[in-house]
């Protein structure tokens, strides 16, 4: 078998397009905002993703391919972007049927001392089965503390909420929850 040598031509073609797809992610990465502070408002379309875009660019660039490219290491794709803010996701929980009931009993209950609100436990999303998820409690928040009812997982890349059951310690789904726990009939923070 005969051994071939790359060409001082096809090397320098190799680290052309590998300089100009690190200087377009570069580039790319320098200018996103980070998504902690990304505040998108309800009726905002999602842009297409980065990577269509970086793809057509690379493409540009990388259209007189040359065998010697393919000794370049792959670009290890960006983890995808929250398409729904920590804002969205805490108006997505409080607008469940729920949380809204438990938000009215909490003020009646108390005399207008007492609200329902969300308090987000932890500030880093929660990566679970691959999927990015925000961290919020429904609380009952009084002047002298915030009593925890319930824990949810919002996810950022799309519409999935979870609830952590605080008794078996495992993440279940809405539906599951609902049939299960039957929170509508909930009262109080005992039961």
């Amino acid at each position: 078998m005969e051994s071939r040598t790359p060409s001082p031509r096809n090397l320098y073609l190799a680290g052309a397009v590998a300089g100009a797809l690190l200087l377009g992610a570069a580039a790319y990465f320098a200018s996103v905002t980070p998504a902690e502070s990304q505040v998108m408002p309800a009726s905002a379309k999602v842009p297409a993703s980065a990577s269509a875009s970086a793809s057509v660019s690379a493409k540009a660039v990388v259209a007189p391919r040359a065998p010697a490219a393919a000794n370049v290491a792959p670009v290890v794709p960006a983890e995808p972007q929250h398409l729904r803010s920590k804002e969205q996701a805490a108006s997505a929980l409080m607008a469940l049927p729920e949380l809204q009931a438990w938000s009215a009993i909490v003020e009646k209950n108390s005399g207008g001392k007492s609200h329902g609100a969300l308090i987000e436990y932890d500030p880093a999303p929660r990566k679970l089965n691959g999927k990015n998820y925000w961290q919020f409690s429904f609380v009952e928040n009084s002047a002298e503390a915030a009593q925890r009812w319930e824990s949810f997982l919002v996810s950022s890349s799309d519409e999935e909420i979870l609830v952590e059951d605080a008794s078996t310690d495992e993440v279940i789904s809405l539906a599951r929850w609902r049939r299960e726990k039957h929170p509508a009939k909930r009262t109080s923070i005992d039961n």
